[in-house]
């Protein structure tokens, strides 16, 4: 039943109570909407308003005006949907988070949009089967909201090593985007662990169940961070120039991290790219996405950034200068 339908007159305060629910339930209603739904006075639907309140914990008071209600989530609309696909296609491209896991999500996301629209959106990578990644969010993920320890191998270079934990939070790293599992190692005194999901490997679920120790923020152990030589700044400003095919690439925007743009007499461009506080200021966060523009990019300030990205480069041509060493690989003819 819609807001436009005028239904017969329900005289049961029961079933009157009960209409109001399932109309909160579908979608934020104010009192005049709801009121012409059921067919009563403004009076006796803000009466039956507050009886329902007082039954149904999860009714809430919109702002206004005019006020609302709903129960529950209300559902997202449109231009919602597009922003969180367009959030989720972005943490896939990059490899922040697994396709696979983001997939049933993203599905539900697209569904309700118009088919023209569903038409236009970029075609997910379709897989045969979940990757690693994939199938240890999952596991941990399972055992994050039931409570249970998790078992898995850990991998470092040339070794692995089994680990327990009582995962309590998986967020992402502030530089590289990659999922940490943050909890307690029950075999260590409870001590507060950080892992890689990309580097937890075989994971399953013990039988057992723990009581949850919600941490505080302050309590995940800090990954090492290269800070910058000379600076030690935990934010800057890094003034860029672009060169070549890269000017046009900046000019057409697309790149949140850059500020706004100016053409030079030469027609190369210069954007300032700030660098997060989340960041810590390092030269890991910022250098590898610097060196991926090749030629085309010039590191103008701060002394600190271009001194590094100028040795760095350096080392680069060095390396490719060099004739590679062929090793003979084993059980070769």
């Amino acid at each position: 039943m819609t807001s436009d339908e005028q239904p017969e007159r329900v005289q049961s305060p029961v079933q009157r109570l009960f209409l109001l629910a399932r109309l909160l339930r579908a979608r934020p209603h104010t009192v005049a909407e709801l009121a012409a739904a059921t067919g009563q006075t403004l009076a006796a639907t803000a009466r039956d308003l507050r009886e329902l309140e007082a039954l149904e914990p999860e009714l809430r008071v919109l702002p206004g005006p005019p006020q609302g209600y709903v129960i529950g989530t209300p559902e997202l609309d449109g231009a919602a949907r597009l922003t969180l696909l367009r959030g989720l296609d972005a943490l896939a491209a990059r490899g922040s988070e697994p396709a696979a896991s983001l997939a049933p999500l993203r599905a539900a996301l697209a569904d309700a949009l118009p088919a023209h629209v569903r038409a236009a959106l970029p075609r997910p990578r379709v897989t045969s089967r979940p990757a690693a990644p994939d199938l240890a969010l999952q596991a941990v993920t399972q055992a994050w909201l039931t409570c249970h320890p998790i078992r898995f191998q850990e991998w470092r270079p040339g070794t692995r090593r089994a680990a327990r934990l009582h995962p309590l939070r998986i967020e992402a790293h502030p530089v590289s985007g990659d999922l940490l599992v943050v909890g307690r190692d029950p075999d260590h005194a409870g001590e507060v662990r950080t892992y890689r999901l990309s580097r937890m490997l075989h994971v399953t679920l013990d039988p057992q169940t723990f009581t949850p120790d919600p941490l505080d923020p302050a309590q995940t152990p800090a990954l090492p961070v290269t800070p910058l030589p000379a600076t030690g700044v935990p934010g800057m400003t890094v003034t860029l120039r672009f060169t070549g095919e890269a000017t046009f690439r900046v000019l057409e925007g697309g790149y949140g991290c850059l500020g706004e743009p100016s053409i030079n007499p030469d027609g190369s461009v210069d954007a300032p790219l700030l660098v997060p506080h989340a960041a810590g200021g390092t030269a890991r966060s910022v250098l590898p996405w610097l060196l991926s523009w090749g030629p085309q990019v010039q590191v103008l300030g701060p002394d600190g950034m271009r001194a590094e990205w100028q040795r760095l480069t350096r080392e680069a041509a060095e390396v490719a200068a060099q004739t590679p060493t062929r090793f003979v690989q084993h059980g070769a003819a």
